[in-house]
């Protein structure tokens, strides 16, 4: 038994480092062999359809359209669909003092897509979330990535800088993670490209399917599964709002975790599969698998220690985390908790199909 005991110690302390170092060092080594992501603008444009799902939006809505419309690319190549997704403020009306076209559904955002993808018959569909900005040559930038084996392409999310606590901690780990995701589409595919502004093509994903939770995890897996990479465009900077509060911050982060673990369950298929490339055999398994159960590694190995060789071992840790809190490089530990909570919220079943979401409130 104390054998088996260090042998799961060694093992768990491997998944550790590589998870932590190995894969990323092995990721930037192959990216060195590709080129840089550039769009090149066609011979002639693709049309164009941006859908903006809409639940209670009337404090930002009119802010997203001034911003989105002011798009750079050819008119009659491009519409805009608002899809009024069941709300119960003002803002369907607000909708249409503009120059869109309003859809309505039933709540959900997976349902909403569903039903702008459904009402166009567009080459390339964006997604994009009211609650961020973009500017003018994003919708080229993007659509001008996608081409030969690329299917879907993300803006690259940048965080506005708040009078947050733990704003600089959240920032490093933000650009961090973030410029993986682009060395990611470089090798192969990002680990998942991000609904705030998310195009890709029609052909590949005309539908969602009604068992999706979140709907950019989900074209992730559905594109990459039909043999096209999806990445990052550097060019198109997506801004969005941090939330303002710690049990905020959790929250989101709880989500995505739950919505993240349950998606891969309905690919389970690819994870580890290098039919898929190294999307499939490298970065499902370490960079998201491995990643979502770092939590119970890291404790197996305190209590492991902490038997093994003493309390010093939990004393250790714990002023660790004090130092890290001291030095406001909390971001972490808010990460390790928040995919515990994750895994809670899906065995306590609160993780529904659909994509009902519940925006987080702001002052602004």
């Amino acid at each position: 038994m104390n054998i088996l005991l260090w042998a799961v110690f060694w093992v768990s302390t491997v998944i550790i480092l590589f998870v932590l170092v190995g894969y990323s060092t092995i990721t930037k080594i192959l990216a060195r062999r590709r080129g840089p992501l550039e769009s090149i603008e066609p011979d002639e444009w693709p049309t164009v359809a941006i859908l903006i799902p809409v639940f209670n939006e009337e404090k930002f809505i009119r802010q997203k359209l001034e911003n989105i419309l002011k798009a750079d690319y050819p008119e009659d190549k491009i519409a805009f669909f608002v899809i009024d997704n069941d709300s119960t403020d003002r803002s369907a009306e607000i909708i249409q003092e503009f120059p869109v076209i309003m859809l309505q559904c039933e709540r959900g955002k997976n349902k909403a897509i569903n039903a702008g993808l459904a009402a166009t018959d567009a080459e390339i569909v964006i997604v994009t979330d009211v609650d961020t900005t973009v500017g003018p040559s994003a919708v080229k930038e993007a659509v001008g990535l996608i081409r030969d084996d690329i299917g879907a392409v993300s803006g690259l999310v940048t965080l506005r800088d708040e009078n947050i606590p733990y704003m600089k901690s959240k920032l490093r780990f933000h650009v961090s993670d973030w410029e993986m995701r682009y060395t990611e589409g470089l090798v192969d595919s990002a680990c998942s490209l991000d609904g705030r502004f998310l195009a890709f093509r029609h052909d590949l994903v005309e539908r969602l399917p009604e068992k999706a939770i979140i709907d950019d995890l989900e074209i992730t897996f559905i594109v990459r599964k039909q043999g096209f990479r999806c990445v990052v465009s550097k060019n198109t900077p997506v801004l969005e709002a941090c939330p303002e509060t710690v049990w905020a911050e959790m929250v989101q982060i709880r989500r995505r975790v739950s919505t993240t673990l349950v998606t891969m369950g309905h690919y389970w298929t690819m994870i580890g599969n290098p039919r898929f490339g190294f999307f499939g055999a490298v970065t499902q398994p370490w960079r998201r698998a491995f990643a979502l159960i770092l939590p119970a590694f890291m404790l197996y190995n305190l209590v492991f220690l902490t038997v093994k060789l003493g309390l010093w071992v939990l004393w250790v840790s714990l002023a660790g985390m004090v130092a890290l809190i001291a030095m406001r490089e909390v971001f972490p530990l808010l990460q390790f908790a928040g995919i515990i909570l994750g895994w809670f919220h899906i065995l306590l079943g609160q993780v529904k199909p659909g994509g009902l979401w519940q925006r987080i409130e702001r002052k602004d």
